[in-house]
Parts: C-alpha cells; sequence; structure tokens
C-alpha cells in the first residue's frame, strides 16, 4: 500500500484528480474533528451539512469514478459501496439522535467515515495516478 508521501511525489499526482480527492476527504476529516468540538446547534447545522455533502459525493463517486475503477481493474469496488450503505445508516440514525440531543455521541459516523476514506483512497488513488 502507498502512503500520501508516495502519492504526492507521483508525477502525475498534481495533475490528476488524485489531489483533489484527497483535499475532498481531508475537509471530511477535518469536519469530523470540528464536531467533536462543537455542542448545541452550531453542531447540528455542522453535521447536516456534512451529510448532504457525504450523500452527493458519494453518489457522484458510485456514478463517475467507482465505474472508471471497474473499467480498469476488472472488478466492482462493492467494498466500497457498502462501506457507503453503512455510513449513510450510521449517518441516518445520528441525525435522528441529534434533533433530540445536539450532543449525542457521533463516534459511529466517525469510525466508519475515517475507515472508509482510508479504504477507498489505498485502492483508488493508485488507479487515478496510473492515468
Amino acid at each position: 500500500m502507498q502512503d500520501r508521501t508516495t502519492w504526492a511525489r507521483h508525477p502525475r499526482f498534481h495533475s490528476s484528480h488524485a489531489s483533489m480527492l484527497l483535499s475532498i476527504h481531508d475537509s471530511f476529516r477535518a469536519a469530523t474533528k470540528r464536531l467533536s468540538e462543537l455542542s448545541g446547534p452550531a453542531r447540528r447545522h455542522l453535521f447536516h451539512r456534512l451529510a448532504t455533502t457525504l450523500h452527493h459525493h458519494h453518489h457522484a463517486e458510485e456514478v463517475m469514478l467507482f465505474p472508471q475503477v471497474a473499467r480498469r481493474t476488472g472488478v466492482q469496488p462493492e467494498e466500497l459501496i457498502d462501506d457507503h450503505e453503512e455510513l449513510m445508516r450510521a449517518i441516518d440514525r445520528a441525525a435522528s439522535a441529534l434533533s433530540e440531543d445536539a450532543d449525542t455521541d457521533l463516534g459511529e459516523v466517525t469510525q466508519i467515515l475515517l475507515t472508509h476514506l482510508e479504504r477507498e483512497e489505498a485502492l483508488v488513488i493508485p488507479i487515478m495516478l496510473e492515468g
């Protein structure tokens, strides 16, 4: 498995979509960190924004990125699609709980998201760098 340092040294890294994908994923990581620092309505608002953004991001990946992965590898990235579904179920549970208590623990959402981002990057970044 390659890491960010190795990817960043790749000659195509800055001209590929790989660097953009990592930036987007880093914004999700930053949002989960920020959620742990907020409370009340501000926390609920950021969570809603993150959930909406993740929904659109996952849809775009499933429509545009994952078919490219399947074409290049011959395998549909089912595990990543399953991750999206698991994450959205966790988001729905958290959203329901947050509507009653803005200080609800978001550990499940954070754990699923962070694990998924690492798994997705490990699979798709090398493929994106291939060109």
